[in-house]
């Protein structure tokens, strides 16, 4: 029998995978579902599911210390489909990244708290500014 460690969950064990599309300047541009985004302690990846991985260079890794914030925005869309975004804001002004979903963004904000991350709960605007 192993030895228990306290009882708690180790900070190895969080992980929890989001489908949806993502964009980042140069990087990668796919609309959903080509995009899996994989949230743990130590990192947030982007990996190419399907066909997609035929094309893709990735994955795309942001380690915990490089991202500054998150946050959750409405994209304006011509259709009646809703798309969330969420920007993840990284220490280096010039690179960042978007994750956008059909989906609702709260359980990947959540998830994203539990796990250390700058989440900024205030609803922002589909330029990305903070809503009074």
């Amino acid at each position: 029998m192993g030895k228990a460690d306290g009882g708690g969950v180790s900070g190895e064990a969080l992980k929890q995978e989001f489908i949806g599309g993502a964009y980042s300047n140069y990087k990668v541009k796919a609309g959903p579902p080509w995009i899996r985004l994989v949230v743990t302690t130590k990192q947030v990846e982007f990996r190419a599911r399907g066909l997609a991985r035929l094309f893709s260079r990735g994955p795309w890794a942001i380690p915990r210390e490089q991202v500054k914030e998150v946050f959750a925005k409405r994209r304006p869309n011509f259709f009646p489909l809703i798309a969330w975004d969420v920007e993840i804001v990284t220490t280096d002004p010039s690179v960042w990244w978007t994750f956008w979903s059909p989906n609702r963004p709260e359980p990947l904000l959540l998830f994203l708290e539990e796990c250390g991350y700058a989440v900024d709960w205030t609803p922002h605007n589909w330029a990305g500014l903070p809503i009074e």
